[in-house]
């Protein structure tokens, strides 16, 4: 592994990057790939506190994210596959962007959706539902048959709005 995918596993962002990906737990697995410049999924699980299908479910999470990638080879003598794995963190900058664009993408459809709907809530905050649900069912709760009652979603649509701003900034800086 790079001197340069060495760093980029100290970097914030990439750590909560991968935890986002597959768990708390995966970092353990990260570190001690980043020990070796490669190993098997089995020489990994040995070493950490988890098993050996989790690993690999980790690693698989990695790869898919373009952060890790590997080698199949075969026994020629028992047939066993064996998969030998390293880091690729030169790619997660590009990773965490399409990630962002993702969720910024995510975002403004909700955006359009609380500003396209007027909504009705339930005094006890069992639904939230368009008018066209409220009055299919006489804007009364599905859960407990209380009044439905109109809600302004003007805080829902700026807090919408500001997220999606923070996430076009972060883009911009990268």
């Amino acid at each position: 592994m790079s001197d340069f995918s060495q760093g980029k596993l100290d970097d914030s962002a990439v750590k909560e990057f991968i935890k986002r990906i597959s768990g708390e737990e995966a970092i353990e697995v990260v570190e001690e790939l980043k020990e070796r410049d490669e190993a098997t999924d089995e020489e990994i699980a040995e070493n950490v506190s988890s098993d050996l299908n989790y690993v690999r479910k980790v690693l698989y999470q990695l790869y898919n994210k373009g952060l890790a990638e590997y080698t199949r080879s075969r026994n020629s003598k028992t047939g066993w596959v064996t998969y030998t794995w390293w880091l690729e963190l030169e790619n997660a900058d590009s990773a965490l962007e399409n990630e962002k664009e993702g969720i910024m993408e995510d975002l403004k459809e909700r955006l359009k959706y609380e500003q396209n709907n007027m909504f009705y809530l339930c005094p006890d905050n069992h639904s939230k539902l368009t008018f066209e649900e409220a009055s299919d069912i006489n804007f009364e709760c599905p859960e407990c048959g209380k009044t439905l009652q109109h809600s302004e979603n003007e805080k829902a649509i700026k807090e919408l709005k500001n997220q999606i701003e923070m996430i076009r900034n972060d883009l911009e800086n990268i």
